[in-house]
């Protein structure tokens, strides 16, 4: 794991970096035998060069010790995507010997964690490692499009053409429309009689 020899690409560090010094300065005196005692990372997640293909809400760095108390100032984490934006967001949470930050990857593709850390002697400890992501991006469009409505049972139209078809169709639907017929048919031949009846009662009327 290669050290990080820019710090500054972190927002909070220049003043991470001052009291770093004055950490290093302060404990000076233990010589090279505080030197032997910086914190080292043991795991992270997801682990250095492997492909994740879950959603990825987090990253984690555990090491071999708490880092400094109240150093909070002088440790970063930063999650670069492929396009080197940096992806995480909020504060980097301390539990124990753990440090972890939200993350929202945006694109599959390699993606690099650059982190800095204090040791419990004072000593500031960087690194950066890469991982694969062929995850959900955040953002990105995982519903798919949208189903097209159905309409389960009887469709109005579908009720319109079943009336049309029951007045239309056999049985007794039918014997109004044979009385209507009838009905016409008996006023013709009423009309008729009674045009005969004034035709017979005009023409004695006429021969006079």
């Amino acid at each position: 794991m290669t050290a990080r020899t820019n710090p500054l690409r972190w927002g909070a560090t220049a003043g991470g970096a001052l009291l770093a010094l004055g950490l290093v300065a302060g404990g000076s005196l233990g010589g090279a035998e505080s030197a032997s005692a910086h914190d080292y990372l043991v795991s992270t997640n997801p682990v250095a060069d492997s492909t994740v293909t879950e959603a990825l809400t987090e990253v984690s760095l555990t090491f071999n010790e708490p880092p400094l108390a109240d150093a909070s100032a002088a440790i970063a984490i930063e999650v670069h995507d492929p396009s080197d934006t940096n992806v995480a967001s909020g504060a980097v949470s301390i539990v124990n010997s753990t440090l972890s930050i939200d993350v929202a990857p945006t694109t599959p593709g390699s993606y690099t964690v650059l982190w800095q850390n204090v040791s419990a002697d004072g000593h500031a400890v960087s690194g950066e490692f890469a991982f694969e992501y062929a995850g959900p991006s955040a953002g990105g469009d995982s519903a798919g499009p949208e189903p097209t409505p159905t309409v389960s049972g009887t469709t109005p139209s579908a009720v319109a053409t079943t009336g049309a078809d029951a007045r239309g169709g056999s049985g007794g639907i039918q014997l109004p429309l044979v009385l209507v017929g009838v009905g016409t048919a008996l006023g013709v031949v009423a009309l008729v009689a009674l045009l005969s009846v004034f035709v017979l009662r005009r023409r004695p009327r006429s021969g006079a």
